[in-house]
């Protein structure tokens, strides 16, 4: 199944789309993580509450809310990985892999929002 992620970095948001939430299980709790050669971010499921979890509110999946995270570290990890401008705003394409709870994006194919 295909999905997007969008990078606001202006402010620093990062906007996850519900359906790759409900694609890996509708978790409560996510983690980030970046590959090692920067071309691609992952988000699986994670159970602890630490400094690398996000919490997931239950309303998003509700279809009242949104799933808005506020990270200035990983926003500039990755427009500095790939040049972005953090004046605008990116949007990644990624896949969903529901029998794995993972959803890959393609940072490389990130394409600027028109606003």
């Amino acid at each position: 199944m295909e999905t997007n992620i969008s990078f606001y970095l202006r402010a620093n948001r990062i906007h996850v789309f519900i359906d790759a939430l409900r694609g890996i299980g509708e978790p409560s709790r996510i983690c980030f993580m970046i590959s090692e050669n920067g071309e691609s971010l992952l988000i699986t499921p994670y159970d602890k509450r630490d400094f690398k979890s996000h919490s997931v509110p239950r309303e998003v999946y509700a279809g009242t809310g949104a799933m808005e995270i506020s990270s200035m570290k990983l926003c500039r990890i990755i427009a500095d990985l790939h040049g972005w401008n953090l004046s605008h705003s990116y949007r990644v394409p990624g896949k969903v892999y529901e029998s794995q709870k993972i959803v890959i994006f393609d940072l490389d194919k990130a394409e600027t929002i028109e606003h």
